[in-house]
């Protein structure tokens, strides 16, 4: 783990507050000597019961994903905008007046994507990626602030990126970096009409990261 001991207790947010006993945050995974960073949105069931990032069903899909246009995840390094699941909760009274708890996972908080801000600018310190792949909306304005990613998806952004100050402010690193946007795998499954859009955009970041010359990460 390339994060510090204590992002393993951290308690920052409300995710973090309501993790399950025995859980922790779930901290990046991958190669420390990585050129290419992925970062997702937040962990979920799977990833909080494994303690690695974009595990179950969503890891697959990534890795077909990325297998499609001749990428390795198991040479990038991966992590995620906040680090416990946020979720929601649904009580269903059963015939035998027994309750059922459900949890759905939902979008994490603006005091849980801060609250996390220093776990992933610690992980881009250390890494120094060549290339960072977004894949959402909530990392891409985690780091650009207002970028729109039905604008730009699929393209590449040279910029400084936001990082969160001792004062819990963000501000503009002097460092610009190469962010590559990509729509979250798991929206295709809810929005079929994305999916040529998304592997057009794979597409376009085998390219990019060709024109990069950062062969680490091919099969």
């Amino acid at each position: 783990m390339i994060l510090p001991d204590e992002f393993l207790t951290c308690v920052r947010c409300e995710d973090g507050l309501k993790r399950e006993e025995g859980q922790t945050p779930v901290p990046g995974a991958g190669r420390l000597d990585a050129k290419v960073m992925l970062i997702g949105e937040s962990a979920g069931a799977e990833e909080m019961k494994s303690a690695l990032p974009f595990q179950g069903k969503a890891g697959e899909n990534l890795n077909a994903f990325l297998t499609s246009v001749g990428l390795n995840r198991d040479r990038m390094y991966i992590g995620n905008t906040t680090r416990c699941r946020p979720y929601k909760e649904k009580q269903t009274i059963l015939k035998n007046g027994s309750v059922r708890i459900t949890k759905s996972n939902k979008p994490p908080s603006a005091q849980a994507i801060k609250a996390c801000a220093i776990w992933l600018d610690y992980e881009i310190e250390m890494l120094n990626p060549k290339l960072i792949v977004t894949l959402g909306s909530i990392p891409l304005k985690r780091l650009t602030g207002d970028q729109a990613i039905s604008a730009v998806h699929g393209t590449l952004l040279t910029t400084p990126i936001q990082q969160m100050t001792k004062e819990g402010r963000y501000t503009l690193s002097q460092q610009p970096y190469h962010i590559f946007p990509l729509y979250h795998p798991a929206s295709i499954i809810y929005r079929q009409e994305l999916k040529q859009v998304f592997e057009q955009d794979l597409q376009n970041l085998r390219e990019t990261i060709d024109n990069l010359s950062i062969t680490s990460v091919l099969l």
